[in-house]
């Protein structure tokens, strides 16, 4: 068991180091190895690695994920708690597109995002719970700014309007629109 607690030097056989190195340089000859056999068969040196050299590989890789992946939302919107808005990554749309919305606002009231006064419900880029109102389905606001929703854009070529409802104890009222031109 010596072996196991004396270190990294431990007992040298040197019999057995000389027939490895024999059993190398042949071995070296078979497939022709110049570099083993300008050695005499010897094993080379262990180049030692700094670990700085991989601290420095991985925070280049997170760094450039980072800045691949973009790094925050396609399309800012400025976060105001008091005033409600409505943003959309284009204003021309292809009919039937999917198009993406964010909405900011009071957090004090739940919002609808209708098309043309029929309530949307879009797909969310993270977890949101939609509440069941008269008005279509309602979410909330998280720190007075909503996820990314993925709406499907009108049927029908032409102008339309996308409107943000709120919807609060004093009923539903329109607080933004976004006038889109759905394209052919």
């Amino acid at each position: 068991m010596s072996f196991l607690f004396s270190g990294a030097k431990g007992h040298r056989d040197p019999e057995l180091a000389d027939a490895n190195r024999r059993q190398r340089e042949h071995f070296a000859r078979d497939i022709n190895d110049q570099r083993t056999l300008a050695a005499g068969g010897e094993v080379p040196g262990q180049r030692r690695r700094s670990p700085w050299l991989l601290l420095a590989a991985v925070t280049a890789f997170f760094l450039l994920a980072a800045f691949v992946r973009g790094g925050g939302n396609p399309f800012p919107i400025e976060r105001s708690c008091t005033q409600a808005a409505l943003v959309t990554e284009a204003r021309v749309v292809v009919s039937g597109d999917n198009l993406r919305v964010r909405t900011t606002g009071p957090q004090d009231a739940q919002y609808i995002l209708t098309f043309d006064g029929e309530p949307v419900q879009g797909q969310p880029d993270q977890q949101v719970t939609f509440t069941s109102t008269p008005e279509g389905p309602a979410y909330t606001l998280t720190d007075c700014v909503s996820a990314t929703f993925l709406v499907q854009s009108p049927i029908e070529v032409g102008l339309h309007e996308l409107a943000l409802v709120a919807y609060d104890a004093a009923g539903a009222r329109t607080v933004a629109t976004v006038a889109l031109t759905v394209t052919d």
